[in-house]
């Protein structure tokens, strides 16, 4: 703590000698000092620097991200006033705002979890810094804006191949079926990279769910690896079931930045590690609060990232997976 001021009153009468009035005002800074040395690093903020945060819905990741969020302000010294949960409906999202408004609470930053969270903020709050974050596919909701900062939920390409070549080894063709629609500009972006990388990139486009399981038959057997990226054409219950059932059958290794995928038969996923995005929130934050003329800072990609393997998946299509089982950020399944 810091900036403690010390009044020393003295009511009594007749007045005390000089000598005991100077050793009670080197005893109270003696005090001082020593109650500073022992926390030295404690941060101090302006009585307001308050949050609150506002998720979509009740999911796993997101109360991990909020967790992190929840540590990292408590040791910035950032009070967090409300946790808003919307439930992952529209309507209880408009009466969280409402609510929100209504209420006597100021925050001096939000922090929006999920897309719902997010759109609804940023249309109801443009006064008032936004951090957005465990939104998939952020570009294509137009998240874009003065008092918006975000941190993706997307790996960027570049770590996922250098992932892919330390499992797989290079020069292998990498399969990739997508809707230009919905992710032509990841796939755009990932072309000089996977060239970088080593690999050859094989492209599926399709328009709707059910091109999906012939794209992968024309390809299947001239790929190394499938990559599924978040495209909403292509990753549903009914298309999964179908890539993974023909990736087993035909021994083919499927990554992804899913460990949900991974969980469902998937080889291998590369994501965000979600309790240290919510550190990363809080640090976003303070920085935030430290500069007030600074309401945006951007979208920034994740500081920490987790691997998931799925060993059983390893057996049956005779993947050798010990390349990554030592690293301190894999997670084995099952």
């Amino acid at each position: 703590m810091k900036n403690i001021c010390v009044i020393t009153v003295i009511c009594a009468y007749p007045r005390p000698p000089l000598s005991n009035l100077l050793k009670a005002i080197v005893f109270c800074f003696i005090l001082t000092f020593l109650f500073q040395a022992s926390f030295p690093d404690t941060p101090v903020f302006a009585e307001g620097h308050t949050a609150i945060v506002i998720q979509s819905q009740t999911i796993a990741a997101y109360n991990e991200a909020i967790k992190g969020f929840e540590e990292g302000c408590k040791e910035k010294g950032i009070s967090i006033k409300a946790i808003y949960d919307m439930k992952g409906d529209v309507d209880e999202g408009k009466r969280v705002i409402k609510n929100i408004k209504d209420s006597q609470i100021s925050p001096k930053i939000i922090l929006a979890v999920g897309v719902l969270a997010t759109t609804l903020a940023k249309e109801q709050f443009t006064d008032i810094p936004i951090i957005f974050c465990m939104v998939i596919n952020y570009r294509r909701f137009n998240l874009a804006g003065a008092n918006m900062t975000g941190i993706s939920s997307e790996v960027s390409a570049e770590d996922q191949f250098a992932i892919l070549k330390e499992l797989l080894g290079a020069n292998k063709s990498v399969g990739v079926i997508y809707d230009p629609k919905e992710t032509g500009s990841i796939v755009s972006e990932a072309v000089p990279i996977e060239r970088k990388s080593d690999f050859n990139l094989i492209e599926g486009e399709v328009a709707s769910e059910g091109e999906v399981a012939s794209a992968l038959n024309s390809m299947i057997d001239k790929i190394d690896a499938l990559w599924i990226i978040p495209d909403g054409t292509v990753v549903t219950k009914k298309s999964l079931e179908t890539i993974l059932k023909m990736s087993l059958k035909h021994r083919l290794p499927v990554f992804c930045t899913s460990s949900a995928i991974v969980k469902a038969g998937a080889l291998v996923s590369i994501s965000p590690d979600y309790r240290q995005t919510g550190l990363q929130a809080a640090q976003t934050a303070q920085t935030l609060l430290s500069s007030p003329t600074v309401i945006s800072l951007g979208v920034k990609q994740p500081d920490k990232l987790k691997i998931t393997l799925n060993t059983q998946t390893a057996g049956i299509i005779r993947v050798d997976i010990s390349p990554l089982r030592s690293r301190p950020d894999v997670v084995l399944y099952p």
